[in-house]
């Protein structure tokens, strides 16, 4: 899936951000599946429609068991969104999370909002019993696939190896 960069290294400044991490709501919806369209252009590719993607947004906030939904707002409007969905593994073993989007708005870069989100949905797969996260890298082709690495990295992440999918 669209694992997607927030455009760098972040920061650490945490002097009283100008940003606000919480869960995604109803209305959020439009604005939240809109900046993932916004990833899924950035990474190279062509996503589903807006009405699509809205609706999976839709299902995703309704349905905290599926996954979680957090969005950064900032002056009025969302700045980022995060997106991950719950997973079962033997392996390892139980519940984990996986992030499947990450976007930051290109003028909040390196702000330290993509850290905040993450850090926030891992209270929240604290709380649904999720034993660890996971995020898949973009495609070895994407221009800033070593910064996103490198972001990942400084958050605590650590290497698992590449991710395979077929299509159905």
């Amino acid at each position: 899936m669209s694992e997607g960069s927030s455009g760098g290294a972040e920061t650490a400044d945490r002097t009283a951000p100008a940003w606000r991490v919480r869960e995604a709501e109803a209305a959020d919806v439009a604005a939240a599946a809109a900046g993932i369209a916004e990833l899924l252009v950035e990474l190279g590719g062509e996503g589903p429609s807006s009405v699509a993607l809205e609706e999976a947004t839709r299902k995703l906030i309704e349905d905290p068991g599926a996954g979680a939904l957090l969005v950064a707002e900032a002056e009025g409007r969302l700045v980022g969104v995060l997106a991950a969905s719950w997973q079962f593994a033997v392996h390892v073993p139980g519940h984990y999370g996986t992030i499947q989007d990450l976007w930051v708005h290109p003028e909040w870069r390196s702000r330290a909002i993509g850290r905040d989100l993450m850090e926030a949905f891992f209270a929240v797969a604290r709380r649904h019993g999720a034993k660890r996260v996971e995020v898949g890298l973009p495609r070895d082709d994407f221009p800033n696939l070593r910064a996103t690495e490198a972001f990942y990295l400084g958050n605590g992440f650590v290497s698992l190896g590449p991710r395979m999918r077929r299509v159905l």
